[in-house]
């Protein structure tokens, strides 16, 4: 991508002209949608709601006679995985630990490889302390895996798939990887679909690191092509999709109306206006269950407002402006007093990200108004840090790894972890007390941030290589090393291997937190992975994500 000529431009602060000076241009992809697609969008002809809420009720029952009536071990592993790859496992969450407590308690041997790979994943992904022991089984002598079992594609993708829900020191997993990986590899291209296309998908990004309602989307048509699939499953899958993409297409909707009455995208050029990868990969992908639409709605505001101050500061503020805007947030408490103080660009964002915050207070009910003490809190982390990097590149000061590290961790951490994902979370999900502890940021909550950071500097480096925003994390590492790109690349790849190895030990029980909350932190990497990786930058590269909105947002699946 080539970088636009500069431009120059006076500024303007408190009515006075300072020198001219060069804008510049990160060159954003435009966003492939607007507001008015969502807006104006009609679903297809579907029955209605009270028959799907009726209907859906019924399947349900049908499914909990079938959890309940089946005995088989084997059985009961392959029909809590095919429900939880339909992505219809929230709705027995009791049903499915009371079954896997029971398989985790029996004392059972298998040399069927499928079975006891996703028996020990189903198993870790719950929290049970399932032992890695158990692939020692398919070992030969000299302590590699048995070639034997090199011809089962359906076993090594499910060994594969198991050997990302490893912890720290768990080598026979790592070999299980590496294993699965290179025979999966070969046999790849003389497979039939849907195990092709599954095997393609995992490959690409492993079950664990894919985000739930999107290999729910895949799977649901993979397992309509199954012969033996079960009726009963399948349409509760599909008429629970679409119920669920109805809400979250009505929840666009409000928030297209929002977007488009602020006119922040239309007036300020230089900045991504990304509302709806907002919505799909840090609201969405962090909860996509009914009970949290108002969480969506919020994070996706915050989200939405944060990256277009994100851009002001990277790549278009002057000092001056910069140092301006982050004053007028750092007050003790948010308001409008320092607003007038903004260059004219800048005035109605600052008084719509002000309002927005301020607004959310009376969204919340009186028991949850604590909560704006961290979001104040968390904004003003986010924008402390926005104003550092600017003093760096002005200063032309190149800050050590560590340096960098920790300043662009302390603002997500804070921001990502204790404020914005959680604002508006049911007060039945997340208490006071959960709030303290995010607060002290558990080391899962770093974890899940690194990953976070560390693929958005290597996913993004080339990018923001041409931006002239300063040296970036990734940046700092490779002069500090001495080494390449790629090199780079493959330690902040390990860093986030490394990473993930930890939240999965965060995970088993008896976890670190609460595992509602351990789950949005798992789903923060698995956003990540997903639009980041699966989807080649997908936030910065809008058109890249256009299939998947699509898919996840406006096309239903057909009864």
């Amino acid at each position: 991508m080539n970088s636009e000529p500069q431009k120059t431009y006076p500024a303007v602060c408190n009515g006075e002209k300072q020198a001219s000076f060069a804008r510049r241009s990160a060159n954003y992809e435009p966003t492939s949608w607007s507001a008015d697609t969502f807006i104006t969008h009609t679903v297809p002809f579907q029955k209605p709601k009270e028959w799907n809420e009726a209907r859906i009720r019924k399947l349900k029952e049908q499914v909990r006679e079938i959890l309940g009536s089946t005995t088989d071990p084997v059985e009961m592993v392959n029909l809590i995985d095919t429900i939880e790859h339909l992505g219809i496992g929230y709705h027995f969450k009791r049903e499915i630990h009371d079954a896997l407590s029971h398989l985790h308690d029996a004392n059972l041997i298998s040399w069927d490889l499928h079975h006891v790979a996703t028996r020990f994943r189903l198993l870790r992904q719950h929290g049970f302390c399932a032992s890695s022991d158990v692939f020692l089984n398919f070992k030969d002598d000299q302590g590699n895996f048995d070639e034997n079992i090199s011809k089962d594609p359906k076993g090594l993708l499910s060994l594969y798939n198991a050997g990302y829900l490893a912890t720290p020191g768990e080598e026979i997993l790592a070999d299980a990887i590496s294993f699965a990986r290179g025979h999966l590899s070969l046999m790849v291209d003389d497979l039939r679909s849907p195990l092709k296309k599954q095997v393609l998908r995992a490959l690409k990004t492993p079950l664990h690191k894919m985000l739930t309602r999107v290999e729910a989307r895949f799977y649901i048509e993979e397992y309509d092509e199954e012969e033996n699939r079960n009726e009963i499953l399948l349409e509760l899958a599909k008429l629970d999709f679409n119920t669920l993409q109805s809400l979250h297409l009505e929840e666009m909707k409000i928030l297209s109306l929002w977007w488009k009455n602020l006119n922040i995208g239309e007036n300020l050029k230089y900045a991504r206006e990304r509302l709806l990868e907002c919505y799909l990969i840090w609201a969405l992908g962090q909860y996509f269950e009914a009970e949290y639409t108002r969480a969506r709605k919020m994070n996706s505001k915050l989200y939405a407002l944060a990256t277009v101050v994100d851009d002001t500061f990277d790549v278009y503020g002057t000092y001056e402006e910069c140092k301006l805007l982050n004053d007028a947030i750092q007050r003790q408490v948010i308001n409008f007093t320092s607003v007038d103080l903004l260059p004219m660009y800048l005035r109605n964002l600052c008084h719509q990200f002000i309002k927005t915050i301020n607004n959310f207070e009376d969204e919340l009910e009186p028991s949850e108004k604590y909560r704006m003490t961290y979001i104040v809190k968390s904004v003003q982390t986010l924008i402390a840090g926005y104003m550092q990097e600017v003093e760096w590149r002005v200063g032309g000061y190149t800050p050590s790894f560590n340096e960098r590290k920790t300043t662009a961790l302390d603002g997500n951490i804070t921001s990502f972890v204790v404020g914005f994902p959680f604002l508006g979370v049911p007060r039945e999900l997340i208490t006071k007390e959960v709030f303290q502890w995010l607060n002290a940021v558990p080391d899962v909550a770093v974890d899940s941030m690194r990953i976070m950071r560390y693929i958005d500097e290597f996913v993004g480096h080339e990018r923001e290589s041409k931006c002239e925003q300063g040296p970036t994390t990734f940046d700092c590492y490779k002069m500090e090393h001495k080494l390449t790109d790629e090199a780079t690349t493959m330690k902040f790849q390990s860093f986030c291997e490394d990473a993930w190895k930890r939240i999965n030990q965060a995970c088993l029980l008896p976890a670190d937190g609460p595992m509602t909350v351990l789950e949005i932190f798992v789903n923060w990497g698995r956003t990540m992975e997903t639009f980041y990786l699966y989807i080649n930058d997908g936030f910065s590269k809008s058109s890249n994500t256009k299939k998947i909105i699509s898919q996840l947002l406006l096309e239903p699946f057909s009864l």
